[in-house]
């Protein structure tokens, strides 16, 4: 059984479930349709695919569930159901493509001006941070910016709140880091900030983990 140790970020919406449906038909076709949706729902940690169906029905469009894509759970639902051996690493491709159609942060060319300028009014729309990479000829870097969100909403990233929080972010960021051949910086603040010279895969990661951190007060605000 073949997997990763990366779980990406997931919006629960009927869109993502779509399209991650018809992406793993294609990467899977030897996986009848009915245990493909049941192993989506392994991955995104529901015990049955009408569990999932469920919660995508009652996330807020406005503030929809995030949870994780566990490619350990697909492959492991799939053994269960008789296939040994799948390959589920296709998954975290999957949910992090540029083509999902709700992203948690997005990655573009580094100078791709038109592309960042795109994503920076899709957060604004979508009242969330703009957490963001931008790759290099060798290395990554990964910026967050909480500018997009309404100031309403910016209490967790100011002030005494804002300094225990970019705490727990730089200890992430070395913990994430720790082995990454690359030597890089960290700048900034909860609010802003940025890290040069990453590798795209650590890259990721962190953008994984800074989004659920300025993300998640702003829906635990929202639902009190």
């Amino acid at each position: 059984m073949k997997g990763t140790d990366t779980m990406p970020l997931f919006f629960l919406t009927p869109d993502n479930c779509e399209f991650a449906k018809r992406a793993m038909r294609a990467r899977l076709p030897m996986v009848k349709s009915a245990h493909l949706t049941e192993a989506l729902a392994a991955a995104l940690d529901f015990r049955t695919h009408a569990a999932l169906l469920a919660a995508v029905k009652l996330s807020d469009p406005r503030r929809p569930v995030l949870v994780q894509a566990d490619p350990a759970r697909l492959s492991g639902r799939l053994q269960q159901l008789g296939y040994e051996s799948v390959d589920s690493s296709g998954l975290v491709e999957i949910v992090r493509s540029p083509d999902m159609p709700v992203n948690a942060w997005r990655e573009f060319r580094n100078g791709d001006r038109a592309a960042n300028d795109r994503w920076y009014r899709e957060c604004q729309r979508r009242d969330i941070p703009n957490v963001y990479i931008r790759l290099r000829t060798k290395y990554a870097e990964l910026s967050w910016d909480c500018i997009s969100i309404d100031p309403s909403g910016e209490d967790h990233v100011r002030e005494d709140r804002g300094s225990a929080l970019v705490e727990v972010m730089f200890k992430q960021y070395q913990a994430l880091a720790k082995g990454d051949p690359t030597k890089s910086e960290f700048f900034g603040s909860a609010f802003i900030g940025s890290i040069e010279r990453l590798s795209p895969p650590v890259a990721r990661e962190i953008a994984d983990d800074f989004f659920m951190r300025l993300y998640m007060p702003m829906v635990q605000r929202a639902a009190a």
